[in-house]
């Protein structure tokens, strides 16, 4: 009876360290002022797009020089990993994010974010469907509402 019981347990903790890598999207940020990013994992490679510091892109596949990423729109592509940064950011993907005081529809708003805006990631907990940001040119931290942004 107790080997079973131990076996089911060993089990439930493989299945959940398998897929607890997938469940979480590893993300960085651009941390120079403009980043290539490349068709294959070798600047020879077609160059598909520039992006400007702080754009938050998804690791999908993490070597030594290079890593394969995808942005907000969903395209796939390679980036040096000197380009890359572990600070976090997200990315305002609506027109006219608010900003709150706290995480609250009912808190004071500190002001309206425009589309397509990179916010710095003060916390990467999302709490009630809220996340803590802070702008990068004013410094003013808040929450916004984690469906109107794209980085985590």
């Amino acid at each position: 009876m107790l080997i079973k019981i131990f076996f089911k347990l060993i089990s439930i903790f493989f299945i959940l360290a398998f897929f607890s890598g997938s469940v979480f999207a590893d993300f960085i940020s651009v941390k120079t002022k403009k980043a290539l990013l490349y068709e294959g994992p070798s600047a020879s490679t077609k160059k598909l797009y520039i992006v400007t510091e702080g754009y938050p892109l998804e690791i999908m596949v993490n070597l030594k020089d290079w890593k394969k990423v995808k942005d907000h729109t969903g395209n796939i592509s390679w980036i040096q990993s000197n380009f890359a940064d572990k600070n976090r950011t997200v990315m305002t993907i609506k027109g006219s994010v608010n900003l709150y005081h706290k995480a609250s529809l009912q808190s004071s708003k500190l002001g309206q974010i425009s589309k397509f805006v990179v916010l710095n990631l003060n916390s990467t907990l999302v709490t009630d469907g809220w996340v803590n940001v802070q702008s990068q040119l004013e410094g003013l931290s808040g929450f916004v509402r984690f469906d109107k942004v794209w980085g985590l």
